[in-house]
């Protein structure tokens, strides 16, 4: 219990950072910096990219790294105070203009980026060391996401009241901005510090295998090996662009019917504990069907609520719409099936190989994931330009929401359908995975 408790308090952490970046980052350079929706989803876009290169990197480094507090807990402890400190100066308006603001930004994003490569990597790689059970790695991936969920709840409930009491009062204050990041930054460090202190890795001598290539020649000989982690990769590509599509313009979509819905931080709370209360079910019901079938149900969960709200327009109790409710309740599903079914790819890459390469997994993993929400953070901003969005106006017109309104349900549907298609694919099971492990250990 304490390793389980352990490990999600650190995804608590990454999560304060990954959702302030989804749900605020655009809406932050847009109408608190001032920038063109164009211009915030191009930074937001660099920034990704960069990221997704920078996992490539990180991933053979850390696993290359030996200490006696193991080869991935480190990162946890160090990496952290970095993080927490680029995560303050991203929320930081510098003195400038033009195009030099705009680089200014840009660098500071890709400055933060960098850091949580730094901690993200080794931090996904530390499953593959806490259990080789395929079930218990189901539990753990469901703990985790309780707390990744957790850190949802927290920056959608708190991010907009913080900058409001700390600002003038407004959601568009730059003070109220850089104290709701430097809190946010100094509670995330703490949580990652409780998480390398609270798990423990297995070392590689418990499983039987040759040494891993850890060049990056052998990392992509890795993935082309691993068939299992091939098809897991495109699915994940997939959900996560569904994913990212959903998230980052519903700050820009509830301030376009700000006149009909209750504030910001309450429809993103909603959200949040939509998603947070699901994880029991999904924990149960993927251990009792299965983690692919409980992918397709995730899928059609979301592309549910997407249909519910292009057919009816959104439905509200409230203040708070409904379909954004169920959005939450299938995204839930992705958090527990991503991470319960990557480490059991390692295992398949072994028994293919011979070799186990956790760095090439886990890194290709965040690189799929990074790609796709950067390719969506860039998409956002050109649809929002598309459909009107004005930031310098106090309310859009009832053509831009509705015009938004089309792209959240057009744009996660058609992913997640294509996602659902993939994961058929997918040449791995509880059964097969346990025979694997079975096999490995006996040779």
């Amino acid at each position: 219990m304490k390793t389980y408790l352990g490990y999600g308090t650190g995804d608590f952490g990454l999560n304060i950072y990954w959702n302030a970046l989804s749900l605020i980052l655009v809406f932050w350079y847009a109408e608190v910096v001032g920038l063109s929706p164009d211009a915030a989803g191009l930074i937001y876009f660099i920034g990704m990219a960069w990221d997704a290169v920078s996992d490539v990197v990180i991933a053979n480094l850390t696993q290359r790294t030996r200490t006696r507090y193991g080869t991935y807990r480190p990162y946890l402890a160090i990496g952290g105070v970095i993080l927490g400190a680029a995560f303050v100066l991203l929320f930081w308006v510098p003195p400038l203009e033009g195009w030099i603001l705009m680089v200014a930004l840009a660098m500071a994003h890709i400055l933060f980026r960098l850091a949580y490569t730094i901690v993200a990597v080794p931090y996904s790689a530390l499953a593959s060391r806490l259990s080789f059970d395929s079930r218990e790695r189901t539990v753990l991936s469901g703990t985790r996401m309780a707390f990744a969920f957790l850190g949802l709840l927290a920056v959608s409930g708190l991010w907009f009241p913080i900058v409001r009491f700390f600002g003038d009062g407004t959601d568009e204050s730059p003070t109220g901005f850089l104290v709701a990041a430097l809190l946010g930054g100094i509670i995330a460090t703490i949580a990652l510090q409780a998480c390398f202190l609270f798990t423990r890795e297995r070392t590689l001598e418990t499983l039987h295998e040759r040494p891993a290539d850890l060049s990056f020649r052998g990392f992509w000989r890795a993935v082309r090996a691993n068939r299992a982690l091939q098809v897991l990769l495109l699915a994940i590509f997939l959900q996560s662009g569904a994913g990212a599509s959903f998230l980052i313009p519903l700050a820009f979509y509830i301030e376009a019917h700000a006149a009909d819905f209750a504030r910001k931080e309450a429809v993103m709370t909603a959200y949040a504990v939509a998603t947070l209360a699901s994880i029991p079910v999904w924990t149960a019901v993927i251990r009792r069907f299965g983690k692919r079938l409980g992918w397709i149900s995730a899928c059609w969960v979301v592309i549910s609520a997407g249909l519910l709200l292009a057919l009816l327009g959104p439905v509200l109790i409230g203040g708070l719409p409904l379909q954004i409710l169920l959005y939450g309740v299938g995204f839930s599903g992705f958090g527990v099936l991503v991470w319960a079914l990557v480490p059991d790819t390692v295992e398949f890459g072994q028994w293919k190989s011979g070799t186990r390469n956790e760095g090439a997994v886990f890194g290709s993993v965040l690189l799929s994931q990074k790609t796709a929400g950067g390719l969506a953070g860039l998409l956002v901003g050109t649809v929002l330009t598309a459909v009107g969005y004005d930031p310098d106006l106090a309310r859009q017109s009832l053509e831009t929401a509705d015009r938004l309104e089309l792209y959240m349900f057009a744009g996660p549907s058609i992913l997640l359908f294509l996602s659902s298609l993939v994961i058929l694919r997918l040449p791995l099971n509880r059964h097969i995975h346990a025979k694997i492990v079975e096999e490995i250990q006996s040779h």
